[in-house]
């Protein structure tokens, strides 16, 4: 084990009336040389858990003769600490931009720090002449683990919540079971009994992305867009795409943080695992297990996988999505090796399946204790083409050109590239789950509905919409498995969120048999404030836009409507990217009540983490005393074939027809109304 040099305050204040009279002395030459800048490379509010590894980096530039380097710690109480690191320590120079004055990188790997409290830490820097300092504050809070609590935590990739109107509306509109403004029955993710939402605004941008938004739940900490679970450093700049293999270095040697899935592996044995329906190394299945600044690089974040970065060796129990190009397709131009990754996790001890028929032929009695499943290349396809229904025509128009005056938004026929056999997120999901709790072992699985963002970059609105589906059947795999048994419901914790939104809204409903009805109003369309469809005026993107509620059909039962009805949700799009809109939590299990209100997106690993590191029975016991006291949902159950249960069975008992919508007078039946009863 190392130790960081330690300082007394009375060490820092001599040094400090020393460099005070080096200044007075020097004072023409020191004019004549910009000051230093010292930066500890942390965020503001750099929070971690007790024991959780971080990097600590001092960067020291502008000098003008090498220098020297002191770290000290003090707690809330004033008392020196020390502080231990279990990496290496690094020291660099020429790492900035400035190439006419010296400057040095100190980093400290693995720091870590048994105690929670408040820290400051102080770097002091002495060029022989001068002393220059900076400091900052760090929260450490503890973590002791209570029993073996699982947590699975699914991710809708930019699902806020029109996102999920709008699959509850899509599939929860099948057979006349949304009327009168009422579903019979809701979503999985709905019916969870705790709700809250999260500010997912990154380190430097209100908009955030799926890396950095990623970064919070599983660090809990905040950093820039691109990032995974790591802090900006001053060689970045030195990276470049164009010189991948000599620069990428520059990309993966920032500061990092170590994640939940990491830290729970280490210190606690628990076993983990990513599913996904994108490219395994993109950026959300990438947060629970890798490091780089950049997410783009991803033959080097499937690598991280086997190797490990801030803790070595596999990273996962189960992997599961696309992306299998980064495993098996690797040269020395695209990856720096010729490695085999899938061949190294076979040796390591992974069942590996292929496509859905592989998958769901495993043993549920007697799962493999380890699965790799890459079913594709880059991202797997949607349930929606996956499905086989056919995507709707029309004319998109491209990047720049005028708005076509209406008609429906075209989405693209599928390309499965060969791999046609690909299973659906509910299926990977259980057989995650039943991989990962072998043995009784405790687990963390992170699920992803991905293509929910990747269908709303382009606009293509069915893409989006049943993949929300998919994503939501995947939920009540996780719920039936926390609902199994008290025992179950007492250790385990289902977390349904969003990375991010987009901007993605619930316009109305659509009358396609309308010639060139507009469902789906795309970002490149206008959308001026016309009237409806019985009014041409200003009407272009309105036209079919109609009263009333959908009329989705499910012909086999699946949940997953056909899409070839009449009355379908009209929805729009104001552009093709993220939005910093806070998004919908919902929770279900072990603490679950930790969840309930307004809270930052790094709050989800600091609660995830509590919900393992106390008794959480109390908070359980209140949220099922409110759902004991809570408002119940009513649905009316009529048995119309069963006489006896009526009064007087020569009576044909009808279920009550629906309400409609009175007609407004207008002046013209007042007048006609006049004019009926004139006197003559």
């Amino acid at each position: 084990m190392k130790y960081l040099f330690r300082f007394s305050p009375r060490v820092i204040f001599t040094l400090a009336f020393v460099a005070f009279f080096s200044l007075s002395a020097g004072l023409q030459s020191v004019q004549a040389q910009a000051a230093p800048v010292v930066r500890i490379v942390l965020p503001e509010r750099f929070r971690v858990l007790t024991d959780q590894f971080f990097d600590l980096r001092v960067e020291v530039e502008n000098l003008s003769v090498r220098a020297k380097i002191q770290i000290s710690v003090q707690n809330e109480n004033g008392q020196t600490e020390s502080i231990n690191y279990a990496g290496n320590f690094e020291t660099t120079s020429d790492n900035d931009s400035s190439a006419a004055t010296l400057d040095r990188a100190y980093t400290y790997r693995k720091v870590s720090f048994p105690r929670a409290g408040v820290k400051t830490i102080r770097a002091v820097i002495s060029d022989g002449r001068q002393i220059y300092g900076a400091l900052t504050q760090i929260s450490v809070q503890d973590f002791n683990l209570q029993a073996n609590k699982n947590i699975v935590l699914f991710i809708g990739d930019a699902m806020g919540t029109s996102y999920r109107d709008a699959s509850r509306i899509v599939a929860q509109s099948t057979g006349n079971r949304f009327r009168e403004g009422w579903f019979d029955e809701l979503q999985q993710m709905d019916q969870m009994p705790v709700t809250g939402m999260s500010m997912t605004y990154s380190l430097e941008n209100i908009v955030p992305d799926s890396a950095n938004t990623g970064s919070a739940w599983t660090t809990g900490n905040k950093t820039i867009n691109g990032a995974l679970n790591v802090f900006p450093d001053n060689n970045d700049f030195r990276y470049s795409s164009a010189n991948l293999q000599a620069t990428k270095q520059f990309a993966l040697d920032n500061p990092r943080v170590e994640t939940l899935w990491q830290y729970l592996k280490r210190r606690h044995g628990y076993k983990t695992g990513i599913v996904t329906t994108s490219d395994v190394a993109d950026a959300t299945p990438a947060a629970e297990g890798a490091h780089t600044i950049t997410r783009s690089l991803l033959k080097d974040i499937a690598k991280q996988y086997v190797d490990g970065t801030i803790t070595p060796g596999v990273q996962f129990d189960v992997i599961m999505g696309g992306g299998l190009e980064h495993f098996n397709q690797r040269t020395a131009a695209n990856s720096g090796d010729t490695r085999n990754l899938v061949s190294e996790l076979q040796t390591a001890g992974f069942t590996y399946v292929q496509n859905r028929t592989e998958l769901n032929a495993l043993s549920a009695t007697n799962a493999p204790a380890k699965v790799l499943g890459l079913f594709r290349t880059g991202n797997m396809n949607v349930a929606y083409d996956k499905l086989n229904l056919a995507r709707p025509t029309g004319v998109t128009p491209a990047t720049g050109a005028a708005a076509p005056a209406g008609g429906p938004a075209a989405e693209p026929s599928p390309n499965f590239g060969g791999f046609t056999d690909q299973p659906f997120l509910d299926e990977m999901t259980g057989k995650a789950i039943t991989t990962l709790r072998k043995d009784n072992a405790p687990f963390i699985l992170m699920v992803e509905g991905a293509s929910i963002d990747k269908q709303s970059h382009p606009n293509y609105a069915n893409g989006q919409i049943w993949d929300t589906i998919e994503f939501d059947k995947a939920v009540g795999v996780g719920r039936a498995f926390l609902n199994t048994n008290a025992q179950t419901r007492a250790n385990n914790l289902v977390v349904v969120t969003a990375d991010h939104d987009q901007s993605m809204h619930i316009i109305g409903n659509v009358d396609t048999n309308v010639p060139n009805a507009v469902q789906n109003v795309i970002s490149t369309y206008q959308y001026p404030n016309g009237s409806r469809a019985d009014n041409t005026t200003g009407a272009a993107n309105r036209v079919g836009e109609s009263e009333g509620f959908p009329n989705y059909e499910d012909a086999n039962g699946d949940r997953y409507p056909e899409n070839t009805n009449r009355f379908k949700i009209k929805v729009g799009y104001r552009t093709g990217d993220h939005t910093g809109s806070s998004v919908p939590v919902t929770s279900e299990g072990a603490g679950a009540l930790l969840f309930y209100g307004y809270y930052d997106q790094t709050d989800l690993f600091f609660k995830m983490a509590k919900a393992l590191s106390i008794n959480t029975r109390q908070l359980d016991n209140a949220v099922e005393l409110k759902q004991n006291a809570d408002v119940p949902y009513f649905t009316p159950n009529y048995n119309f074939d069963n006489k006896n249960q009526r009064d007087d069975s020569v009576i044909q008992w009808l279920k009550n027809a629906p309400l409609v919508k009175p007609r407004l007078i207008t002046e013209d039946d007042i007048k006609a109304d006049d004019d009926e009863h004139q006197v003559p």
